[in-house]
């Protein structure tokens, strides 16, 4: 275990024109697993591989347990890298894939069988042992380039999309099994994906980046629940947020609301916190995720509003439909109960959980304080 502290980290390609990365600030806590997720393009993968010392940074410093490693070459930085495309080789056995750095170091046979034996057990290869990777699954070529890197026990653990070469079964099962293990070893990993589903379900703390800059970091419940930015909160959630664009007003009762239509064009008024008040006449953008938007009202629900809507497109997915309803004529989706029964053209009563909104700067596209 390791930690690892980011500091001011900027990269730069071709003479300074192009900055990849652009002052990410980050502290790792030993044990801890980070996830670095965001589109493609976004610096996550250059930033790994600066970890890794596979690129120069320009500024900044890297430290590993307080050490700076920036200038120090990628064999000596003690770390182990699992990669998107397995990187096996091939008239190699998975014993002796599992066994060849241990081999380069010149670890004793005795110790390099007990470890290959402690990492196959782990892993749930014993079988494969013996077998070359041409005989391997795409998920058990990727256990094996994993217990490569646990048979090391490096420092840090980094994983660059590990899972983007598997199907969709095969990517929740491996999920799982590198949620067990970061369990059972409580290592330091740094783990890069464009998956937020992965980042969800494996972080302890989650670093969303865009053009090369940090945007949020913070645990998987902070960037879902309380996003930065408008970016962050689309980029997180499958559906992703629903952004409701309007201008406060007040109502009759000098409530304040935000007035949007449906497809019809009628005016639906949704209602605001008190403390909108003061933003009497602003343009904002309030985000409403799609379970928050239902055919039914959750028990304990503090603040809603029903409107009868038009279904645009269901879409059933098993264990709830969803739906896509226009509102200021863009799409908005909802969530709605399995044994749903409404049909597409049809309208169905619909609660909006205004309790659960987060409302953003209509034009710098920040989240406005609580």
């Amino acid at each position: 275990m390791a930690t690892l502290h980011l500091k001011q980290i900027r990269k730069t390609y071709k003479n300074a024109a192009i900055e990849t990365l652009k002052g990410i600030d980050i502290q790792i806590e030993s044990g801890e697993f980070l996830i670095l997720v965001g589109p493609s393009g976004c610096g996550k993968s250059t930033l790994m591989n600066t970890i890794a010392g596979l690129e120069d940074i320009n500024a900044g410093a890297i430290e590993i347990d307080g050490v700076d490693v920036s200038q120090v070459a990628p064999k000596d930085r003690d770390i182990a890298m699992v990669f998107q495309s397995y990187a096996l080789y091939p008239n190699m056995t998975v014993a002796g894939n599992i066994a060849f750095g241990l081999k380069i170091r010149k670890v004793p046979k005795a110790e390099i069988d007990a470890e290959v034996k402690r990492v196959a057990e782990m892993l749930q290869i014993e079988p494969l042992l013996n077998r070359k990777p041409a005989q391997l699954s795409g998920g058990q070529r990727q256990r094996v380039a994993m217990g490569r890197a646990l048979a090391r026990r490096p420092k840090l653990y980094l994983f660059d999309e590990p899972l983007s070469n598997l199907d969709a079964k095969l990517r929740v099962d491996m999920r799982h099994q590198i949620k067990r293990l970061h369990q059972q070893l409580n290592t330091t990993i740094v783990y890069v994906t464009h998956d937020q589903i992965e980042a969800m379900t494996l972080a302890d703390r989650i670093a969303v980046m865009k053009d090369g800059e940090l945007q949020q970091l913070g645990t998987p419940k902070e960037i879902y629940n309380q996003p930065e930015n408008m970016f962050v909160a689309g980029f997180m959630g499958s559906p992703s947020m629903n952004f409701i664009r309007g201008t406060v007003t007040l109502d009759v009762q000098n409530r304040p609301i935000l007035e949007v239509q449906d497809a019809a064009g009628k005016i639906l008024p949704l209602p605001l916190p008190e403390r909108m008040k003061d933003m009497l006449h602003q343009d904002i953008v309030m985000g409403l995720r799609p379970e928050h938007i239902s055919d039914h009202l959750e028990n304990g629900t503090p603040l809603f509003t029903t409107h009868a809507l038009t279904m645009e497109v269901l879409e059933p997915t098993g264990p709830d439909i969803i739906g896509m309803i226009k509102v200021n004529d863009e799409d908005v989706a909802c969530r709605l109960s399995p044994t749903f029964e409404g049909r597409a053209g049809e309208a169905a009563t619909l609660y909006f959980d205004i309790s659960k909104a987060v409302y953003f700067d209509a034009e710098t596209e920040k989240r406005l304080d609580d």
